[in-house]
């Protein structure tokens, strides 16, 4: 079937779902492949062009961005496709970024090195964003859609910061709080849009705005701060969408609030686990060398080399006065005691810069924990160090995130206006058991090998990378299934009545997608590799 075989609907009219809006969740590469599958079913389906609003966070972001873009460039889904997966494939952020880390920075600068400010340039290479601007976004009339949202999470107020292209021109850029005119937001980056939706904690450090901003000649960064005013004078941190909400449900609930709430299709990664973090096993002895005795080690070690170095320098000198000096004498004399000043010299900071730690210890908490720690094995600060960076990475990665998706989605499950209207392409639906649906329609009911892709889908690990091929084909195929299967269960559901006879305002889309299912369930399919999709 030829991704462009439908033709583009009458102006105002939308499929036999109604007008629709995508949420497109974080989650990494792990996400941006999930939600190409999303779309690239969406467009096989004819389904594509009714996408009336946009909500994307981090992983989600990249994949929305490059889609937006493309329909800019009046490209048609296949080119898209086609290009966006290969440079998937090919592409890791996180290698690339730590390649240029340093790289574009002029001798004896004073900036300092930012591993998402190197993804940022990443991302603004010509093979996926290049050097393009929010404003052909903003000032556009090719773009269908009414509600364009790229979320991520400011660290003054900790609210959802959105850079937003709206069919209502007075629709707030940024937030409430922090207000960015239009004038300002048509320079900004759209690679540094991207940066920093999917500026996760821990992997990266905060995006400042408007200063760690790529800003043109024409439109400097004093041009851009003279502007925005007093509130981003001292800039404004930006970090993942996904601390505020990782499915970027909340943005679009607020776009359609008074407007017709269109079907919302939310395409989310995030995946369940009986067990968010595990305590790692002690070492099997505590051992028996302390700070303390480590202090005391670090304090002999520095006298040493530092009379080493000073008998060593004596001894050079004594040498070369009475004229006896060779060549020899170089590595006799000079280069170990250079040695022995430089561990001195190493020991010697090292103290200072513990000491610092301490001191701030004693500022931010008043207390002085030397006296305590002193007394702890090597092994068991170790393990206390490993505990507390295990489980913060934990909350902030996975509980918080938890618990953060359950309220988004209790309120929009509240929301009567979305009553048959919510669609949740969840990457675990695959292999989620749902019996009375199965015992009524039992020819929907995934096979094994769907089961098990969606499985090694949800497995992925949250990275900027695919190191195979197989891993993109994977998690690709299990977005493009599951909406298959989200979709078909959608009308069992909720619309019944509205598709069993031909005639009737779903039976088309149903047919197609029943063959298109037939096709994805088919035991002969192999887990892993892509399904074959009707012709």
């Amino acid at each position: 079937m030829s991704d462009d075989a439908t033709p583009p609907p009458a102006p105002g009219s939308h499929g036999p779902l109604g007008p629709l809006a995508l949420a497109l969740s974080g989650g990494g590469y792990r996400a941006a492949a999930f939600h190409l599958g999303t779309l690239r079913f969406l467009d096989r389906m004819g389904l594509l062009r009714d996408v009336a609003g946009l909500s994307t966070v981090s992983g989600g972001t990249i994949t929305g961005m490059a889609w937006a873009v493309s329909m800019l460039d009046g490209k048609p889904f296949s080119e898209f496709y086609d290009a966006y997966s290969t440079y998937l494939k090919q592409t890791n952020v996180i290698h690339e970024a730590l390649e240029g880390l340093t790289t574009h920075r002029a001798h004896g600068s004073h900036s300092w090195a930012s591993l998402i400010r190197s993804a940022a340039d990443v991302y603004a290479r010509p093979s996926l964003l290049g050097d393009r601007r929010f404003g052909e976004l903003l000032d556009t009339d090719k773009l269908p859609l009414h509600e364009v949202i790229f979320n991520t999470t400011e660290f003054h107020s900790g609210l959802d910061f959105r850079f937003r292209r709206s069919a209502p021109s007075q629709a707030i850029l940024g937030n409430g709080r922090h207000r960015v005119p239009r004038s300002v937001a048509q320079h900004i980056r759209l690679a540094d849009m991207v940066a920093a939706s999917s500026c996760f904690p821990g992997g990266f450090e905060p995006l400042i705005f408007p200063q760690q901003f790529h800003w043109p000649q024409s439109y400097p960064l004093p041009a851009a701060l003279q502007e925005l005013g007093a509130d981003f004078a001292h800039g404004l941190p930006l970090m993942d969408g996904g601390i505020y909400d990782n499915q970027g449900i909340d943005s679009l609930l607020l776009a359609f609030k008074t407007r017709t709430p269109p079907t919302l299709i939310i395409s989310d990664v995030s995946t369940e686990s009986s067990e968010l973090y595990n305590v790692p096993k002690n070492p099997t002895s505590r051992g028996w060398v302390t700070l303390q005795g480590v202090s005391w080690m670090g304090w002999g070690l520095f006298f040493l080399a530092l009379v080493s170095a000073l008998i060593l320098a004596w001894s050079g000198a004594a040498a070369a006065r009475a004229g006896d000096w060779k060549w020899q004498d170089y590595f006799l004399y000079l280069v170990p005691s250079v040695l022995s000043a430089s561990v001195a010299a190493g020991l010697f900071w090292v103290r200072r810069r513990l000491n610092d730690v301490n001191a701030l210890l004693r500022k931010q908490m008043e207390v002085d924990a030397w006296p305590s720690f002193r007394k702890l094995t090597v092994n068991e600060f170790s393990q206390m160090l490993v505990l507390r960076i295990g489980s913060l990475l934990a909350l902030t990665s996975s509980v918080f995130m938890k618990r953060v998706r359950g309220l988004i989605f209790k309120n929009l499950y509240r929301t009567s206006e979305y009553t048959g209207r919510r669609i949740s392409n969840l990457i675990s639906k695959l292999s989620t058991e749902d019996a009375p649906l199965f015992a009524e329609y039992p020819w929907i009911q995934p096979k094994p090998h769907l089961v098990k892709l969606g499985q090694q889908a949800s497995q992925m690990a949250t990275t900027l990378w695919f190191t195979q091929d197989d891993q993109f084909v994977t998690v690709e195929s299990a977005g493009e299934a599951t909406l298959c299967y989200v979709l078909l269960r959608h009308i069992l559901k909720q619309h019944k009545g509205r598709y069993e006879t031909a005639g009737l305002p779903l039976f088309d889309l149903f047919e197609r997608l029943r063959k298109e299912w037939a096709v994805f369930n088919q035991e002969a399919s192999v887990s892993g590799v892509q399904p074959k999709v009707a012709a």
